[in-house]
């Protein structure tokens, strides 16, 4: 029996272990395809609180609208007016789509009017020439579809019998 030794060239044999060292094992692919997992949940996460973030600041900012939209009416109302102007409202995100369905959120506000001597200090003469008249709208939209998040901003402005010029600027 004649035993044969060949003997490698010592490139060949190193070509065949940097092979053999380049390669994955099971457990660093599945840490890493573990790890690209934990990352794309996190991604889309931050996507969805983004968006809905984005939502809430599009209503509210809409709530704003609305208010400033009813104190300016009230500004113009006459004097004589103030006391017969309706004391609850509804309006829409979007109303010229009421008629299809799309209108989005509804805002439901009150018109309250009442006695300005909680704001004006003292007892000046004007004193039962002005009213302060709140506005409150309250609209409610919904965390992830199920829980409910009502919303609540009010502004306040102060209506005068003869116009507020007069009474700010002192004129007769």
């Amino acid at each position: 029996m004649k035993l044969r030794f060949t003997i490698e060239p010592a490139s060949a044999r190193e070509s065949r272990l940097a092979v053999v060292e380049r390669a994955f094992t099971y457990v660093e692919v599945v840490v890493s395809a573990s790890i690209l997992l934990i990352a794309v949940i996190a991604l889309f996460a931050g996507f969805s609180n983004g968006f809905a973030i984005i939502d809430t600041t599009r209503e509210d900012l809409r709530a704003t609208q609305v208010l400033t939209q009813k104190t300016e009416a009230i500004r113009l109302v006459k004097w004589s007016d103030l006391s017969t102007m309706p004391s609850s409202f509804r309006e829409y995100y979007y109303p010229p789509s009421v008629s299809s369905g799309g209108a989005g959120t509804t805002y439901w506000g009150t018109i309250s009017i009442g006695d300005a001597s909680s704001i004006i200090t003292g007892s000046p003469s004007y004193q039962n020439q002005v009213r302060l008249v709140t506005v409150t709208v309250l609209w409610t939209n919904y965390n992830g579809g199920k829980v409910s998040v009502v919303h609540k901003r009010q502004m306040q402005t102060l209506s005068a019998m003869n116009g507020m010029q007069n009474y700010i600027y002192g004129l007769p």
